[in-house]
């Protein structure tokens, strides 16, 4: 039971167990056009990826996003990587989340939902926005908790750690 416990905190995405026994990395999430995808699809052996964990209503979420969204395109073009954001609100407020993913210029991260909650469980995720930083073979370097504004330059720091 312990080493179950010591994976789960790890939080490799590959190897993290969700509370019923799944493997994290073979959850389905939707995509914003409604085609289902597995966390480990994410995983290119190439490239680092952040998972940022949020919610329609979440203000904290939103200036995160923007702050890394309007350093992106440098920041990339420097150390590439992909900015995938994990949607945790349920089937009523899709709509409104998938909104605000097309109207608020994020135009270069992927957007994906877990209606049920599930990869936000297996991954541990209480409080959002949440921050992961995962390498190019799917290994958790970094998390972070929160938002302030100044945070996305922590983030920036541990990426350039993966050049």
């Amino acid at each position: 039971m312990k080493r179950i416990k010591v994976l789960a905190f790890s939080l490799s995405l590959l190897a993290a167990v969700a509370a019923y026994g799944q493997d994290a990395g073979q959850i389905k999430l939707l995509t914003l056009d409604g085609k289902t995808v597995t966390p480990a699809s994410w995983v290119d052996g190439k490239t680092p990826f952040v998972v940022s964990f949020w919610f329609a209503s979440c203000k904290y979420c939103f200036e995160e996003m923007d702050a890394v969204s309007e350093r992106f395109e440098e920041w990339s073009g420097e150390v590439p990587f992909r900015f995938i954001g994990v949607c945790t609100d349920d089937a009523r407020g899709l709509a409104k989340a998938k909104a605000l993913c097309r109207s608020r210029g994020w135009d270069d991260f992927q957007f994906y939902f877990d209606t049920n909650k599930e990869y936000m469980r297996a991954m541990n995720v209480v409080t959002m926005p949440h921050l992961l930083l995962f390498d190019k073979d799917g290994k958790l370097v970094y998390t972070h908790i929160g938002y302030t504004p100044g945070d996305e330059n922590l983030l920036w720091k541990e990426i350039r750690k993966l050049k």
